[in-house]
């Protein structure tokens, strides 16, 4: 075949490539021009002469606005919605046994969700424990091994209860002393403490004379 012919045909198979690049220079030209519209108008995203759009803009800018971004504030707990709670703990790695079972008021979740990562830092200390019973508004003390001269890892933990006793809180209060101590640890006893504050009345009568001789 004739050089004319291979000629004809790669300028054939060629056209539809010269005609892509030349769309899309045409479309990069028509983007740079559509930039340069909106310089004026910063603000807006739609050209200036398309009014379509620029209603849309405006529509959408209002919107926007009323939009609460204070529930994108994850770090604020006080001011999350209550049903973003959950997925908090998870994140935190606080459910279960490690405290949010255990949580029986929203006030009660919210507390243990801003000592999360003060728990999971001191995890395994004394402090850890008496944090944890803390957020449920019990006061602990704890004696290690070595203050009673009792077995090596061993201890003992000393709960001031307020509240009426149950047996279902003494099941948390050693879940939570356990998802807390750490692995080397035992608990020996736990002794809880049932302590009531009453308001007595005094009632006082003092009788004073006084004799003066003439």
């Amino acid at each position: 075949m004739s050089s004319e012919f291979w000629q004809e045909c790669s300028e054939a198979e060629l056209a539809p490539v010269n005609n892509l690049t030349k769309r899309s220079n045409s479309a990069e030209l028509q983007s740079g021009v559509q930039r340069l519209r909106t310089a004026n108008n910063s603000r807006s995203l739609a050209p200036i002469d398309d009014v379509n759009l620029k209603i849309f803009d405006e529509i959408c800018e209002e919107r926007y606005a009323k939009l609460k971004l204070d529930v994108l504030n994850l770090t604020n707990i006080d001011t999350v919605p209550s049903d973003v709670l959950p997925h908090l703990a998870e994140q935190y790695h606080i459910t279960g046994d490690e405290g949010w079972i255990f949580c029986k008021t929203e006030a009660e979740k919210r507390a243990l969700l801003k000592n999360a990562i003060q728990l999971h830092k001191y995890r395994g200390t004394k402090y850890a424990i008496i944090s944890a019973l803390e957020v449920l508004d019990l006061r602990a003390d704890i004696a290690e091994w070595f203050e009673y001269n009792g077995e090596p890892f061993f201890f003992k933990v000393f709960v001031d209860l307020e509240t009426s006793y149950e047996s279902e809180l003494e099941t948390r209060i050693v879940n939570i002393i356990n998802a807390h101590k750490n692995v080397r640890s035992w608990l020996e006893k736990l002794t809880i403490y049932l302590t009531q504050t009453a308001v007595l009345p005094i009632a006082s009568y003092v009788l004073t004379s006084e004799e003066v001789t003439i």
